[in-house]
């Protein structure tokens, strides 16, 4: 099979935090099934922690990276932390596929941001509530 051309497209779930684990877990295994179907069986998992330019308190961030290291302990993938290297409203997780010659290209990225719904509904409950980017 070959591939001329791909779109990605991404969505946003507004979920409670306790429903960032399941989540995230079920995307990981989402994007395993979609990758196999493809052949990339040599998948790195990177998990991008907070930069130093960033929104957010600390207390949010830990939750944040907390969440998506219990995500990937849950699916049971190894992953490889990259301190500094998260967006700037907060961390993600990374999925780097191999092309044909080799080389290393980002593609399947999850994110928490506790940040945006802040913004979005400053006057509401959602001002907690955490957005999954994916």
């Amino acid at each position: 099979m070959r591939v001329r051309g791909f779109t990605q497209d991404d969505g946003h779930i507004f979920c409670t935090e306790d429903q960032i684990q399941p989540e995230v877990t079920a995307f990981n295994e989402q994007v395993r099934k979609v990758y196999a179907d493809f052949g990339f069986t040599d998948v790195a998992v990177k998990l991008a922690l907070r930069p130093e330019s960033r929104v957010g308190a600390d207390d949010v961030w830990d939750k944040a990276e907390t969440a998506l290291r219990n995500a990937l302990r849950a699916s049971g993938l190894e992953w490889t932390e990259l301190p500094g290297e998260g967006a700037f409203y907060g961390p993600k997780i990374e999925f780097h596929i191999k092309d044909a010659i080799g080389r290393s290209w980002q593609c399947g990225t999850i994110q928490v941001d506790f940040s945006m719904p802040g913004r979005l509904a400053p006057n509401s409950s959602a001002r907690t509530t955490p957005a999954i980017r994916r």
